[in-house]
């Protein structure tokens, strides 16, 4: 290809962003409250998208501390604990034991119930400590089903009542985030096809509005592909000013949110906020949106093609 040909390429370009922009500017209003539109349809699977991650990197910090907790019977003797420690440290797959007595973990529930006065009557009110000896272990393996084989394994032991795995509710939890997930996979597409027609109609109309004038710059030798340009950079525009402006509300959502949230946090010792900055939620929101406006002004394009002969 030689250079005038770029040169005239390049050209053809520049013309037709440059009237997509000027028309734009002109109708400034209608411009905002497209990309507006566009802007709030990406900001809902985005918020959806920032809560279910954070709360899926939580579960996951919690997975990875593999403990495991192991009760013993109420009548267990001393001789049942020091079998069951012994078993316990002898275990491979083992990476550390620690005992807690049935006194020890009493005197610990009451020092918690002394901060609600409700709880204190209730604890007072037993004459003798319900509580079992324990062992709290950790794991080597943060595999589940290696976990879930040790789980097996420890309840199997003499003098061992009951055998929790720690994790299991971060299991559930991860079960319902990929619910979760697919729940925005679904809303996400709804709000694209949703988007998809809102901006297909909204460049189909520009082109009919514009009729004359492409005939008119047909008739004086303008190729189909020259008219074409300005409306597919419409689309695309329209995409990047609403990915853009869906950017910028959820950063304005997010600040709001973690205001609300910094004393809620502080009552539970918590640091739990969402990211204020994304880049890879931020870019994949802005190339879906351009993406969806250039498809939905090929659609207005091929739509219009058989009226006005821009095929």
């Amino acid at each position: 290809m030689s250079n005038n040909m770029i040169s005239t390429a390049f050209n053809h370009h520049r013309q037709a962003l440059k009237l997509v922009l000027g028309r734009m500017r002109r109708n400034a209003l209608s411009t905002f409250m497209i990309s507006l539109v566009i802007a709030a349809a990406l900001c809902v699977p985005g918020l959806f998208y920032l809560g279910v991650n954070h709360i899926s990197s939580f579960a996951n910090h919690i997975q990875d501390e593999n403990e495991i907790s192991v009760f013993l019977k109420l009548d267990a003797d001393s001789a049942a604990i020091a079998n069951v420690k012994d078993a316990l440290h002898k275990n491979a797959a083992i990476q550390s034991v620690k005992f807690v007595s049935k006194d020890e973990a009493w005197q610990q529930l009451r020092d918690k119930a002394e901060k609600d006065s409700a709880s204190s009557d209730v604890i007072n009110e037993l004459k003798t400590n319900p509580l079992p000896d324990a062992f709290l272990i950790v794991a080597k393996s943060s595999k589940p089903e290696d976990l879930d084989a040790l789980k097996v394994e420890l309840q199997s032991l003499a003098n061992v009542d009951k055998v929790l795995l720690n994790t299991e509710w971060v299991k559930r939890l991860s079960a319902l985030l990929a619910l979760g997930k697919q729940i925005i996979f679904i809303v996400a597409t709804l709000l694209a096809a949703a988007l998809l027609i809102i901006i297909s109609n909204t460049v189909r109309m520009q082109i009919l509005t514009q009729k004359d004038e492409i005939i008119v710059s047909k008739l004086i030798g303008a190729t189909n592909s020259f008219i074409r340009k300005p409306f597919l950079y419409a689309g695309m525009l329209y995409g990047l000013f609403g990915g853009l402006l869906a950017i910028v509300m959820l950063m304005g959502i997010v600040m709001l949110f973690n205001q609300s949230l910094a004393q809620l946090s502080a009552l539970y010792n918590s640091d739990f906020s969402l990211a204020l900055i994304n880049p890879k939620l931020f870019a994949g929101m802005v190339l879906t949106a351009i993406a969806i406006g250039w498809l939905g002004s090929y659609v207005a394009v091929t739509r219009a093609a058989a009226t006005i002969n821009i095929n």
